[in-house]
């Protein structure tokens, strides 16, 4: 039995949350970001959603999504779940919320999307030092 034709990954968005209208399942990303800046480490990040869209599938897919150091490919988190893309012409929108999520150095991570094992899409973001703000006195209001 020939396998199913691997996804092509149209887009993967990292933003502060997505709504979804219940009328019309248009979807608002809010708050596209591409670096975190924290203070201190390992910081914990209140929320961080992900859009992945994709085509060219058809069938059952393993489908995971994850979050990685790039130096020590130390992984964040992971989900994993099935989805189904009933016909090839078809753009799948998937939306991933994740809580909480702690990071426990700086430095490059990525998100990683895939089906059966397939790499389909990566998304690389910064977590960064925070500079603490400046010690002294407050400015002088005029």
């Amino acid at each position: 039995m020939p396998s199913n034709p691997t996804p092509s990954g149209l887009a993967i968005v990292v933003c502060d949350q997505i709504i979804e209208d219940k009328a019309t399942s248009k979807k608002s990303l809010i708050g596209i970001f591409n670096n975190i800046a924290s203070p201190t480490f390992p910081c914990r990040h209140p929320q961080l959603s992900v859009f992945v869209s994709l085509t060219e599938g058809r069938g059952t897919y393993q489908a995971r999504a994850r979050i990685v150091n790039e130096e020590t490919q130390e992984s964040v988190t992971e989900v994993n779940g099935q989805i189904q893309l009933p016909d090839v012409n078809m753009v799948a929108e998937l939306v991933f919320n994740f809580i909480g999520l702690e990071f426990p150095a700086p430095g490059l991570y990525s998100i990683e999307f895939y089906c059966d094992d397939a790499l389909i899409l990566e998304r690389r973001f910064h977590v960064m030092q925070a500079k603490p703000p400046p010690k002294g006195p407050p400015p002088e209001e005029m």
